[in-house]
């Protein structure tokens, strides 16, 4: 056990004298360039600068996924072949080089099923699935294209406050954990916090200094993807979410706080639309060990029976295995997950508890190949002891 715990100990220390000291970002840096595209490994640094002439940043990526289902859907398993689009533009609408000007955000997202099981509704996966975390976050639905965010943002203060208003993809500006990215929803977003897409919304962020940020945010919540977010018939409440974030550690690592609180119209066991009350408070980290390993977790807690997930903590790191290769990694993920008893939704296992691998490779500046795997003990809603999806991903990034 000695020599055990004497050989962590110098791993430990080799990991830390391997980590790069990173300086804080400059004044501005911390609002104006981490909101500007979605955090995570996949988005390609040569299209984050705007062009200096017209002012445009822009990303698209389309992603083919197959996926097979094991004991994941009731009296049904089988094998789903998906099509998945995500871009963004950013216009520049005033330029304002010591400020940073005003802009026009835009978040289009769509997904297709392109055989006949995979585009029914009855037996297309993430309607499917039994768990309070989804199978995949990029996923609406088996025919589905929509606006997620159309939004202007204005940046002031020398690039250290920026005001957003409009249409709002609230994960854009809060819980961005910059390598979680898995397919299961609770390992890329908080499945605690409440942060809807498609939804009015106002965030004003602002740097304190190089290291410490704050963020505040209304939103009107349960407006599905597709209606006029502007109908206060197609919404059911409202959020107030707030960010404390601090870099530390030489820069090599940042910490968030989350409080929140949520009020919604949601149905109950009568039939009827109730009101329902919830506050709540989430936390994540991040650290960057060295050039070859990163890890983060989360944790979050709200009161009550609070949408489809009550309670989460999960833990994962992103690998890169091969120095030659820099672009390509290993993720791995592990989170527990507390459902709610709700009216549309009958708990069967209070605690599910999800394992995810995966594996990306990046073939060249524009195609990834990504194969998964996700197991699931004790699914949430689904009488089963476990449940499982296999799958790969086929990208295209520009």
């Amino acid at each position: 056990m000695k020599k055990l715990l004497l050989c962590a100990a110098l791993l430990l220390g080799l990991c830390a004298n391997m980590t790069p000291a990173q300086a804080p970002p400059a004044p501005g840096n911390i609002v104006y360039n981490t909101n500007m595209f979605p955090a995570g490994e996949s988005a390609p640094a040569f299209k984050r600068a705007a062009d200096e002439n017209w002012g445009t940043q822009w990303f698209f990526e389309l992603v083919y996924g197959f996926w097979a289902l094991d004991n994941a859907m009731p009296g049904y398993n089988n094998t789903n072949h998906v099509a998945i689009l995500y871009a963004i533009l950013n216009q520049r609408l005033i330029r304002d080089d010591i400020n940073g000007g005003t802009w026009l955000r835009m978040d289009i997202a769509g997904s297709w099923g392109l055989d006949p099981a995979s585009a029914s509704e009855s037996s297309f996966y993430v309607n499917g699935i039994g768990m309070c975390s989804g199978l995949h976050t990029d996923i609406l639905g088996p025919h589905d294209l929509a606006l997620l965010e159309v939004s202007v943002k204005h940046f002031l203060a020398g690039k250290r406050v920026a005001i957003t208003a409009g249409m709002i993809k609230l994960n854009n500006y809060m819980d961005r954990v910059g390598h979680a990215r898995f397919t299961n929803d609770n390992f890329e977003s908080s499945g605690v916090l409440p942060l809807p897409y498609n939804n009015l919304a106002i965030v004003v962020q602002g740097e304190i200094d190089r290291r410490n940020w704050v963020t505040g945010a209304i939103t009107r919540m349960g407006t599905p993807w597709g209606s006029n977010p502007f109908n206060a018939k197609h919404a059911n409440g409202y959020a107030i979410v707030g960010e404390y974030g601090h870099i530390f550690a030489e820069g090599n690592a940042t910490a968030r706080i989350s409080p929140f609180f949520c009020s919604q119209d949601t149905p109950g066991r009568d039939g009827n639309d109730h009101q329902h009350n919830a506050v709540g408070i989430f936390g994540s980290i991040e650290y960057t060990v060295n050039h070859m390993a990163k890890v983060y977790a989360r944790a979050g807690i709200a009161s009550g029976d609070y949408q489809r997930c009550s309670q989460e903590f999960s833990a994962g790191t992103t690998l890169h295995l091969t120095p030659s290769r820099p672009n390509d990694y290993l993720g791995l993920g592990f989170g527990i997950f507390k459902g709610a008893d709700t009216a549309t939704s009958s708990l069967v296992n209070e605690y599910e508890k999800v394992l995810e691998c995966m594996y990306r490779v990046q073939l060249n500046q524009y195609f990834y190949l990504a194969p998964y795997f996700q197991l699931i003990n004790d699914p949430a809603y689904r009488d089963t002891d476990y449940a499982s999806a296999t799958g790969i991903q086929a990208g295209f990034v520009f």
